[in-house]
């Protein structure tokens, strides 16, 4: 199915020290700490170290926290890419359930990752899903992702992805959301 997103409803941007208070909101919904956060809503400095690491000059280019917020300036979630090693980056994404199913995680999640393929020095992007999280897992399917690998978190067995650099888009291409400051 694909999602019709209208970039002027959306603003998609790198978070800052300011948005802490926002993104703690959304993280510490049930529904979004379930797999997220292995079922332990994240305390407020978690986030606030989340944005830290995340935020700044000693990031890698291409790297970073991005929020996505509504015309009504509600978050909405947030996509990051960390540093996984030196030519690979991790993908995570949140949203809150009251956006959920309007394409918004593949959207955001696409953006970033052309950006990163264009501006940093990375060749591939992994994520990784618990099993029972099958609405992530089709996101990373949607994003063109390949299976990497079967893996055990805290909360039990998960599955990671990986899409290269050099991979084809995948057939429906996803929504690039613009870009603001």
């Amino acid at each position: 199915m694909r999602y019709r997103i209208n970039s002027a409803e959306w603003r998609l941007y790198e978070a800052t020290y300011e948005d802490t208070e926002d993104l703690h909101a959304v993280s510490i919904v049930p529904e979004v700490y379930q797999y997220l956060a292995d079922g332990v809503a994240p305390a407020r400095e978690e986030i606030a170290k989340w944005v830290e690491a995340n935020y700044g000059p000693e990031r890698f280019a291409g790297l970073g926290l991005w929020l996505l917020k509504s015309k009504e300036d509600r978050l909405a979630g947030c996509v990051s890419l960390g540093a996984h090693d030196e030519r690979s980056a991790e993908l995570i994404y949140l949203l809150h359930p009251d956006f959920w199913g309007k394409g918004l995680a593949t959207a955001m999640s696409w953006t970033v990752m052309q950006i990163a393929f264009q501006t940093g020095n990375i060749d591939q992007i992994i994520a990784g899903t618990d099993q029972p999280n099958v609405a992530s897992l089709a996101v990373m399917k949607r994003l063109g992702m390949a299976f990497l690998k079967d893996v055990d978190y805290p909360m039990g067995p998960g599955v990671e992805y990986v899409y290269r650099k050099d991979f084809s888009p995948p057939n429906e291409l996803p929504v690039i959301i613009e870009m603001s400051k």
